[in-house]
């Protein structure tokens, strides 16, 4: 029987991502991008879709199918221990919907995923964790925001960043102080 060559995990690129201020006004993109289709309806492969198809207890009942447009994820980039917000903009406003997410690194090693319940035109927060998050690191998010009779209202990913200091763009930036 051959040896077979070792398999190399391939390191994927998240280096650009679009960012946004802790109220989640877009700042334009950092990377080396002109445009980014992040937090838009994107259609995930097969191998992304199996990181959103893990088994969770959060029912579609009383949840309810609306047009979402797109979801976003601020402030980007996103201090260590600080909370990373999660909006989904569609409406009617406040319709109660189910979002999975699943956020992976570069080398799409599983960092966490969730499952809640929540509203359009509303989120939740994710504490971005010491013992999950790195500072200086680029990570992606996938998620699906479904309702009863709609599987999916909307999927696809975005990137963001982890920084050991909130970067303003003033006194901070991100290649000095984040990576």
């Amino acid at each position: 029987d051959p040896k077979k060559d070792p398999i190399i995990p391939q390191e994927q690129d998240f280096s650009c991502i679009k960012l946004f201020d802790d109220l989640g006004q877009g700042l334009g993109l950092h990377g080396s991008c002109t445009t980014s289709n992040d937090w838009g309806k994107i259609t995930l492969s097969d191998g992304e879709q199996a990181f959103l198809n893990f088994s969770d207890t959060v029912s579609l009942d009383g949840t309810v199918a609306s047009t979402i447009t797109e979801c976003s994820a601020f402030p980007c980039p996103v201090k260590i221990e600080e909370a990373l917000a999660v909006h989904i903009l569609g409406g009617p406003p406040y319709l109660p919907v189910k979002i999975k997410i699943a956020i992976v690194d570069e080398s799409l090693n599983l960092v966490q995923q969730i499952a809640v319940k929540t509203q359009t035109d509303n989120g939740l927060h994710l504490y971005v964790d010491p013992t999950k998050f790195e500072s200086g690191k680029y990570y992606r998010m996938y998620y699906r925001v479904s309702a009863s009779g709609a599987p999916s209202l909307i999927e696809g990913y975005g990137n963001f960043l982890v920084c050991k200091t909130y970067i303003d763009g003033v006194n901070t930036t991100i290649e000095s102080d984040c990576l």
